[in-house]
């Protein structure tokens, strides 16, 4: 009688053949989960949506911060150039504006009616005052998304209206215009 080894070709064969094969794991019984595992299935979808929530909302916060005095510089301009026109097409001085210091514009009219732009950073708001307003008006730096891009616009809480830049320019510029006193 002889004595086989591992190495025998023999041996290797029944022992692959008869090597336990592990089940698929579709096969596999499946064992009821543990208050852990029950507790992280409920927690973890719930934390991504939050997670994503969150990266959104510090990018539009980042976002605001950059464009604010952007906004601010580009609604000075749009009015500086609203103003230069209007002055260009009547062929006198109608609309002038002044700037008493980086977070104030003074528009004026010939007969010098006219309304203050205040500009406050902190609060990322615009206060427009003036009698040829009816009453004052406040608008904030807004982020507002369409088709998945996120751009800035100045809302009003009081007319819940969003406008841009140019656009509130024209609409309070026309609001001293058609002013009678």
């Amino acid at each position: 009688m002889s004595v086989q080894t591992r190495t025998d070709p023999i041996s290797q064969r029944i022992a692959a053949v008869t090597k336990p094969v592990k089940a698929a794991a579709s096969e596999e019984r499946k064992l009821p989960l543990t208050w852990e595992q029950e507790e992280l299935q409920n927690y973890e979808p719930k934390r991504a949506v939050a997670v994503e929530a969150k990266r959104k909302a510090d990018a539009r916060a980042a976002l605001l911060v950059k464009e604010l005095p952007h906004q601010w510089n580009g609604l000075c301009e749009a009015m500086s150039i609203r103003c230069e026109g209007l002055n260009r097409t009547a062929g006198r001085a109608v609309l002038r504006g002044a700037m008493p210091d980086e977070n104030c514009l003074e528009i004026r009219r010939e007969d010098d009616m006219g309304f203050v732009i205040q500009f406050d950073p902190e609060k990322r708001k615009i206060y427009f005052t003036g009698k040829c307003l009816g009453f004052d008006r406040q608008y904030e730096l807004v982020v507002q998304t369409y088709n998945d891009v996120d751009s800035t616009a100045w809302f009003s809480q009081t007319t819940l209206a969003t406008d841009q830049t140019d656009d509130l320019a024209k609409q309070m510029i026309g609001y001293l215009l058609r002013f009678d006193q």
